[in-house]
This record gives C-alpha cells, structure tokens and sequence, in this order.
C-alpha cells in the first residue's frame, strides 16, 4: 500500500471540552490532495443507504445518506480508508475496526442532537471524526442530565479537520450538525470507531 501525505501541518490540537469528557479539534490533519483523493475514492466506491424513522406517528427519510465500512460490514475498506486508517491509529494511539460514514448532500442535510453511546458499546471508546469536502458546524452542549452549566460549542470543520472523542464525552455531552441550507457543497463524516456496529444503527 502506498504512503499518503496525510498530515498537512502540526497543528496543536484545541481542547473543546475538559471537563467530564474530552474532545479535541485537529485543523487540517488531513493533507489537502489526501482528502480530494479519498473523497473522489468514497463517491466511486461506497454504496449509500437512505434510512428513515418514525416521528409524530409517521414515517420520515433521515435527512443524510449514511454507510459503514470495515471489519464486520457489507462493505469493506478500501486502499485508502486503510491508509487513513492507519494515520489515525499511529496519531492516537488507538486501533479502529470500522468507519461509519454520514453523507451530507448539501446544507439542508443535518444530523440532530445525540450522543454516540449504543448499548452494545463501551461510551467511553475513542471516535475519530475526519470531516471531508464542504465546511460545516458542529455544535456541542452538555446533556441536562450531566448538570453541567456550559454554553454551547460550535466549530466550523472544513476539509481534512479531525475531531476526536474520548472518555466520559459520550456521557455527559451531545452533538450535532445543524442545517445551513445556504451551503450547497457535499460534505461527508468519518467517524472511526473501536467496535462492530449494530445492523440496525440508524443515527450516528
């Protein structure tokens, strides 16, 4: 497997959140000419899945496209998720074995507030979120249950930026990417985790 030029500067990591939870935002820690080949790599490759849900007693599409790849999964890595892969893994400290990828068509796509805790995984586990294509906001706030008293975060992700989850963030926080329905590019979500997903995993 060929090399990548994945990281783009040394950037220091910003603390979001220290507080009963760790997450830590990594401008560009994917190499510009890395991101354009491996978002080209995941439009040619990954086949998408539309869920929907009910809400209010009807059934309605989930306003994103989503798919999971790696051990364990219809669909497995490909050359360059790999070599993502292991950047990350080398950076971190921590070994992944799958990636479950949301597509946001444009702004009017979004992903409501939620945390990353299914119940047949650990919370605590490390997730890698590797933004790619056009910028977006995320936004952080503590569930009401934590009785934390923080404001909302919000952070703009642009190509190649790296946001990583660790600890008791899963417990105590939630997050989301709102719409912004003046933004028409395509922006698509990594988010690297450390167990085998759930067949039935609709909302990450």
């Amino acid at each position: 497997m060929r090399q990548l030029g994945l990281f783009a500067s040394a950037a220091q990591p910003t603390v979001l959140i220290g507080d009963r939870g760790d997450v830590r935002y990594i401008p560009g820690f994917l190499a510009a000419d890395a991101a354009r080949e491996l978002i080209a790599e995941l439009r040619c490759s990954t086949t998408w899945r539309a869920d929907s849900r009910m809400m209010y007693g009807r059934r309605v599409l989930v306003p994103r496209e989503t798919a999971a790849r790696g051990e364990g999964c219809a669909q497995e890595w490909s050359p360059l998720l790999l070599a993502t892969r292991g950047a990350l893994e080398a950076y971190l400290g921590t070994a992944f074995d799958y990636v479950f990828i949301n597509r946001y068509r444009d702004g009017n796509d979004s992903v409501a507030w939620h945390n990353d805790d299914d119940a047949e995984a650990d919370p605590r586990r490390t997730i890698a979120s590797l933004s790619l294509g056009a910028t977006r906001t995320f936004e952080l706030r503590p569930l009401r249950a934590s009785g934390l008293n923080y404001k909302k975060i919000a952070v703009e992700l642009a190509d190649g930026d790296l946001v990583v989850m660790r600890g008791e963030t899963q417990l105590n926080y939630e997050h989301r990417v709102p719409k912004e329905p003046r933004i028409a590019g395509e922006r698509i979500n990594l988010t690297f985790r450390q167990h085998r997903p759930p067949e039935e995993a609709e909302r990450r």
